[in-house]
């Protein structure tokens, strides 16, 4: 890089050695009198606006309407912005802000600048806005993606997502914060309104659940004192428990002497649908009436015979007619006793004998 040195206007362009003889000092002497005049020129040149070694002057009202101009840049390019943004100074008053945020607090910016918070909503929203924009100043540090609620004098309310970050000072010193925020109200809203669909619809499949609780497990009263039992689909050990307590409740509530279980719907009867099956009907026992399956099928006789279950406990009959037929028939030769409804007999788990077959 060369470097462009300062001359005295009594410098002849010549070398040291060809200047006639003059001693080196003076040319020092000479350069160093130029340095000092040069440095006493550069306040004059700081004020007449010089730039990178030339001399723009530059008067007031022109550096004035340069300022305002830009001014006017920064003001248009934030109010472009669909996001609403805010700067405050340290003690909380609003120093600058862009149409968003007034067109959406609904207060014109001339009645926001200078103001405080609490000068300017409700005080709920007011102590809102001052605590989280201290959380910010005091300790300088930013917070990103703040939900805030607010509300209005009018009455309206919603929900801000802010962005707050500190600016500082040439010392260093949090001088304030800028804060750049949208409007998430209708997304709480549809939140709001997905939280109670949700709710609605796990109250909804409850009750759908009981009700299919409920045809599954039919206790049907045909004549006094028999009830029939049709069972589709498969069993497991929770629909077992949910068909002891249907016959059990039937029993009790008709006091009836016989329970008809078909089993025509069920595809398959294999051992752990037999013990199902074996402890309802000696829980139909232990309330003083008696059992009987009907619509076996090759398959599922086959099935019970293979388990070794005992069925000594079972009247097994081929279809629903035989087994009311079955039922009726005894009632006539007077096997069956009848009893009053409502009678209440002995709930499994207490102590006495099964009455015989």
């Amino acid at each position: 890089m060369q470097h462009i040195w300062p001359v005295d206007p009594s410098y002849n362009g010549q070398r040291p050695e060809e200047d006639g003889g003059a001693p080196l000092s003076e040319q020092v002497v000479a350069l160093r009198r130029r340095v000092a005049e040069l440095e006493q020129q550069l306040p004059d040149t700081h004020r007449s606006g010089a730039v990178l070694g030339r001399e723009l002057p530059v008067a007031p009202e022109e550096l004035f309407d340069a300022l305002a101009l830009k001014a006017a840049e920064q003001a248009a390019l934030l109010d472009a912005l669909p996001a609403m943004v805010f700067f405050k100074d340290r003690d909380h008053r609003y120093i600058l802000v862009n149409k968003a945020y007034s067109d959406y607090h609904r207060i014109p910016v001339e009645q926001i600048l200078g103001k405080r918070d609490e000068e300017l909503f409700v005080p709920e929203t007011a102590r809102t806005y001052h605590d989280n924009d201290e959380a910010v100043m005091a300790s300088g540090q930013p917070k990103l993606n703040v939900e805030l609620r607010w509300k209005l004098a009018d009455g309206s309310d919603g929900w801000s997502l802010e962005n707050d970050v500190p600016y500082r000072d040439s010392s260093g010193r949090v001088a304030g914060m800028v804060g750049i925020v949208i409007d998430v109200t209708a997304r709480k809203l549809a939140e709001e309104a997905l939280r109670r669909a949700e709710s609605d619809l796990r109250a909804t499949r409850e009750r759908l659940l009981d009700t299919i609780s409920a045809l599954s497990t039919p206790v049907l009263p045909i004549d006094d004192g028999i009830l029939v039992l049709p069972i589709v689909g498969h069993i497991d050990a929770t629909r077992s428990d949910q068909i002891m307590d249907a016959l059990l409740d039937g029993v009790e509530r008709h006091g009836a002497e016989v329970v008809i279980v078909d089993l025509t719907g069920v595809p398959v009867v294999d051992g752990a649908v037999t013990c199902h099956l074996l402890r309802a009907a000696h829980a139909v026992r232990l309330l003083g009436a008696q059992c009987i399956l009907v619509g076996i099928s090759p398959a599922t006789a086959r099935s019970l015979v293979q388990t070794g279950a005992g069925l000594d406990e079972l009247i097994l009959l081929r279809d629903l007619r035989a087994g009311v037929r079955h039922a009726l028939a005894r009632r006539q030769r007077g096997v069956l006793p009848r009893r009053s409804p409502g009678a209440v007999a002995a709930r499994p788990g207490r102590t006495g004998r099964p009455p015989p077959l």
